[in-house]
C-alpha cells in the first residue's frame, strides 16, 4: 500500500495536478475594493515605461547605465521597477508558456538546489569516508583537505549518485540501526 501511495503521489507531482479549492457561492466579499488579481498584462517592457525611463535618465555612473540598459529588457509595473514573472502553476508546461524569462527564477532556483546538493552530498561523503579511518572524530575536527577535495568532486555527481543509492537501498539506514530516545 505504501508503494502504491508513493506512485500516486509521484504522478501527481510530476503532472502537476493538485486539487483546487473553490469558495462557496454567495455575495462577493469586499465588493467595494479594487481587484487584487495580478495579470502579466499590467506589466510593460521597462524600456517603454515612463517612470523607468525617468529613473534611467538620472543615472550617472557607467555601472548604473549598464544596469538600466540590462533591466530595460525586463518587465516593469506602474512603479517603474522591474518585476519577476513566474509561470503558471501547470509545472511541466509552465516554462514553455513563459519563454524568455527562465533567467528570472527557474535557472537560479535550479542552480541553488544543485549547489546545495553538492554541499550536502560532499559533507555526507566526507563523514562516511572518515568513519573508515582509525580516528574518525579527529578527521571531523581537523579536515583532511585531500579527502575533502575528492568528496567535493564526487558531490558534483549527487543527482546521479542519489538516484543510484536510492534504488539500491544504500541511501536509507535500516530500522534496526536507528536509535529511539524516550518512552515508547
Amino acid at each position: 500500500m505504501k508503494f502504491f501511495f508513493s506512485i500516486i503521489t509521484s504522478v501527481f507531482l510530476i503532472v502537476g495536478i493538485t486539487p483546487l479549492a473553490f469558495a462557496a457561492n454567495g455575495p462577493t466579499l469586499n465588493a467595494d475594493r479594487a481587484s487584487t488579481e495580478f495579470t502579466a498584462s499590467a506589466l510593460q517592457t521597462c524600456s517603454e515605461n515612463p517612470k523607468f525611463i525617468e529613473r534611467a535618465n538620472s543615472a550617472t555612473t557607467p555601472k548604473d547605465l549598464a544596469r538600466f540598459e540590462r533591466y530595460g529588457k525586463a518587465l516593469c509595473g506602474d512603479d517603474g521597477l522591474p518585476h519577476l514573472l513566474i509561470g503558471p502553476p501547470l509545472e511541466p508546461f509552465g516554462a514553455l508558456l513563459n519563454r524568455g524569462h527562465e533567467g528570472d527564477l527557474l535557472i537560479p532556483g535550479v542552480l541553488f538546489i544543485y549547489i546545495a546538493g553538492i554541499i550536502g552530498w560532499s559533507g555526507r561523503e566526507y563523514l562516511i569516508e572518515s568513519k573508515k579511518t582509525k580516528n574518525p572524530a579527529e578527521m571531523e575536527i581537523i579536515i583532511d583537505f585531500d579527502l575533502a577535495k575528492k568528496c567535493l568532486v564526487k558531490g558534483a555527481q549527487w543527482p546521479l549518485l542519489a538516484n543510484k543509492q536510492g534504488r539500491s537501498g544504500e541511501l536509507r539506514e535500516e530500522d534496526k540501526n536507528i536509535t529511539l530516545n524516550g518512552p515508547r
